[in-house]
């Protein structure tokens, strides 16, 4: 069994300790954060004190990327230190002898259930041994498991970005005008769970469809006139020329 430290009770954190425990291949010594405080629905023990952190064989630093820049409480930590960010190079942790890059590629809420199974992790260590132990750590909760380095892992974060946060940013505008002419947002769920289940089978820029790479310059202006909130005009147009241009149409 794999003996594991996490730090940390955000949402992340929250996850994990929950997935650890339930795993026959992990022992979940104990979960460190300041606060002392317990992770809902779980019974791993807490400390709030580092001097009394357990010995593990992995510690999991599940804390904001900021907090990485400073780990001089951690100091004595023996074991294999990892983060969990995907923005932070592993160079952050050179300090110490042994670490590495825990990366579960997924967004997290604390009070909403995950399927680890299907979520994807990254890892890198800064040796042979630590990304063997990583490797089976990772593989033991999915076995959708990658190496790459702080590089590309980097990159993948980013285009994490433009795919979820963007996006649900998107859906927020579509609730707004949804909002503003009194309808029921829930009509448009069955086209986002649609273009979504294409991506099954599809590459997204095989997929896309609507007025601007139409080039439907009618309908564009239409919705221009319709849009009484400037920000929303101006994003609309800026997506509308950016997916034009991507795909070699001009208004």
């Amino acid at each position: 069994m794999i003996k594991i430290v996490v730090i940390g009770n955000g949402n992340l954190a929250t996850h994990l300790c929950k997935t650890f425990e339930e795993n026959e291949a992990i022992l979940l010594l104990q979960n460190y954060n300041r606060s002392g405080k317990v992770i809902p629905n779980c019974k791993v023990p807490v400390t709030a004190d580092i001097k009394k952190v357990a010995n593990a064989e992995i510690y999991i630093l599940a804390i904001s990327d900021s907090a990485l820049y400073d780990l001089s409480a951690f100091k004595d930590l023996n074991g294999l230190i990892v983060h969990t960010s995907g923005a932070t190079s592993i160079d952050v942790l050179k300090n110490f002898t042994n670490y590495g890059v825990f990366y579960p590629a997924q967004s997290f809420k604390a009070n909403l259930p995950v399927n680890f199974s299907e979520i994807p992790i990254v890892i890198e260590a800064n040796s042979t041994l630590g990304e063997q132990l990583l490797f089976h750590l990772a593989n033991s909760i999915t076995k959708k498991v990658y190496i790459l380095n702080s590089e590309q892992r980097s990159a993948l974060h980013l285009a994490a970005v433009f795919a979820n946060n963007f996006s649900t940013f998107m859906y927020t505008q579509a609730l707004e005008v949804c909002n503003e002419h009194k309808i029921d947002f829930s009509i448009l769920k069955p086209l986002i769970f649609e273009t979504i289940t294409k991506l099954e089978n599809e590459l997204p820029n095989k997929i896309q469809t609507g007025p601007a790479i139409r080039n439907d310059e009618k309908t564009i202006s239409k919705h221009l006139k319709e849009l009484k909130n400037e920000n929303q005009k101006k994003l609309y147009n800026q997506i509308t020329l950016a997916i034009q241009n991507y795909y070699g149409k001009k208004l």
